[in-house]
């Protein structure tokens, strides 16, 4: 009987043959079973076999603090890390090399998990399990594959495609690198394979969480508006450094402007399931199931990313935070009045800089005086949450995290929340239609004017000013204010991190001084503030617009290219 221990797909896969009873489920672990234990032809239930799908499953995206504690908006223009000399400064400051630990390397991880799904594909069908059932866990396991391979092409651009083998261990495993188009047109192609035989919207209550073809559309139509954008289409940063062989690896040669209609039309695909909607209220966050939420990371019910970057000032075991996240003036300044317009308009208020803004100003962030746990927050020099004591971790900013918490203005500690990694919720998804709208035509469709509307109107902005949404914009001021949106819409939630990239003006955002508030207390409730240098970020370009290939990688492998100026 095999027992496997599982190791990156390119490292190598170590086969130990060994002769063994049949294990006890309640006391072996389950990467100690063989792949005829757990493919059992007897076992009508499937029970370790979903036990091993779940396994895939792990190796999503779990978002939030996951690098060293940090959140990778860190390394954006919307937050610097309270922390100094902490594993994601190798991003932010631009030390990244194809030599230095990359801290959000997912190489090994994603090829391991590539080959997890590629077993269970191989071996499932052993097992008795109703059609339904076991087209479903396929639709699973390929879904998880493309997933995983997309999560590699945004960050190395073409990678070696599998497909569905299973390589041994006496194996000489040395592939090329395939084209970034032929990355796309393959996750693509599993999406649309797998539609069909995916579990239907809206999925059942014991199946939330698992995939559904709301799920597989999301996938395709986010592949394809990376695949539409300047950095891939026709920006291609490889094709200006007389390397043929890095041409096609890094994107495609030409553009192509229908690549956005492909993008525009995958995304309307998803809308029109009329399955999701804009979810109300604060729930998207703090309730394990909405009606925004597409797919989710699942976590168990936890207060840790309060604890992890609620503010300093507060005593008990669940109020003290550790602030380890402080976000930025420049993300502050993004969010625009409660008329909708941006803070460049007259009613804005310096002296005040907090009152009337939008709505979800408030939900992501905690300022000066915004009431927390019974009282004020307090960001002033010297204040509770910033009393600038030598050697303790506190904003650098002038700000604190508050997104993802819940309601716990009154609250006299930090509960228990049901707080899962989005994926995939459905404002990015109208968000991306708008902007393939947008790109594709000449001037920005009435489609696109609505959308922001709606999602504008769901923030509380105000319907009189037609929450701040011109009449009439031409493609470029219609570029900016989609981008906008999505700076502030989705902050904190990993996204800026990839559209500042894909949209190719990372040198430009990634590159200067961050901005903080410094606040002075001039009165028993009045305050001054000043806007100062809090940090820096650095950006390589162009080289930075793609991770190195691990440089491990490319010493085992002489087929490997390594990307454009590593």
């Amino acid at each position: 009987m095999k027992k496997i221990i599982y190791l990156s797909l390119l490292a190598g896969v170590l086969f130990v043959q060994m002769s063994c009873s049949k294990m006890d489920p309640e006391k072996e672990p389950l990467e100690e079973y063989t792949e005829d234990y757990i493919f059992d032809p007897n076992d009508p239930a499937g029970t370790l076999a979903i036990q091993f799908l779940n396994n895939v499953y792990t190796h999503l995206p779990d978002g939030f603090n996951r690098i060293g504690n940090d959140m990778l908006d860190v390394a954006t223009d919307d937050a610097i890390p309270s922390r100094d000399n902490t594993s994601i400064d190798v991003l932010r400051s631009g030390r990244l090399s194809s030599v230095v630990s990359n801290p959000d390397g997912v190489w090994n991880e994603q090829y391991l998990a590539i080959r997890k799904a590629n077993i269970f594909l191989s071996k499932i069908d052993v097992v008795p399990l109703t059609d339904e059932v076991k087209n479903n866990w396929k639709a699973d396991a390929r879904f998880l594959r493309a997933m995983f391979y997309f999560e590699l092409v945004k960050r190395y651009g073409g990678v070696p495609l599998i497909g569905d083998t299973v390589y041994k261990v006496a194996d000489k495993v040395e592939p090329k690198r395939n084209s970034f188009e032929e990355c796309v047109n393959y996750i693509v192609s599993e999406c649309d394979a797998v539609k069909s035989t995916a579990r239907p919207d809206p999925v059942s209550l014991t199946d939330w969480g698992r995939v559904s073809k709301g799920v597989v559309l999301t996938l395709k139509a986010k592949v394809l508006n990376y695949a539409a954008s300047e950095l891939y289409n026709g920006g291609n940063i490889a094709l200006s450094d007389g390397n043929p062989a890095n041409d096609a690896l890094q994107g495609y040669p030409n553009f192509d402007a229908g690549r956005w209609q492909k993008a525009a039309l995958a995304a309307k695909d998803v809308m029109d399931l009329g399955i999701y909607s804009l979810e109300s209220g604060n729930n998207l966050f703090i309730q394990r199931r909405n009606n925004e939420v597409i797919f989710s990371y699942l976590r168990p019910t936890n207060r840790d990313i309060p604890l992890l970057n609620g503010p300093i000032g507060f005593n008990t075991a669940n109020t003290k935070g550790q602030g380890l996240t402080s976000p930025t003036q420049d993300l502050v300044d993004a969010f625009p009045m409660i008329s909708g317009k941006p803070i460049t308009d007259v009613s804005y208020n310096k002296d005040n800089p907090y009152a009337s803004r939008d709505p979800r100003l408030d939900k992501a962030i905690l300022y000066n005086g915004l009431k927390w746990l019974n009282r004020g927050v307090e960001t002033f020099e010297g204040g509770l949450d910033k009393p600038n004591t030598t050697n303790l971790v506190q904003t650098k900013t002038g700000y604190y995290t508050r997104k993802f918490m819940a309601h716990f203005t009154t609250s006299a500690e930090y509960s228990l929340q049901h707080l899962n990694f989005n994926i995939f919720r459905y404002a990015d998804v109208m968000l991306m239609y708008a902007e393939a709208l947008n790109e594709f035509n000449i001037v920005p469709p009435a489609e696109v004017y609505q959308i922001l509307k709606d999602i504008r109107k769901r923030a509380g902005l105000q319907l009189a000013n037609a929450y701040g949404v011109p009449a009439t914009m031409n493609k470029t001021e219609a570029r900016n204010f989609i981008r906008n949106e999505r700076r502030i819409e989705l902050c904190l939630e990993e996204q800026r991190y990839w559209d500042v990239r894909r949209w190719k003006i990372a040198e430009q955002e990634f590159n200067k001084d961050l901005q903080g508030m410094r606040i002075t207390k001039t009165g028993a409730t009045t305050f001054g503030y000043q806007r100062f240098v809090a940090g820096k970020i650095v950006f390589n370009s162009p080289r930075m617009y793609m991770y190195p290939i691990p440089n491990s990688e490319v010493l085992k492998n002489k087929n490997m290219v390594q990307n454009s100026g590593w």
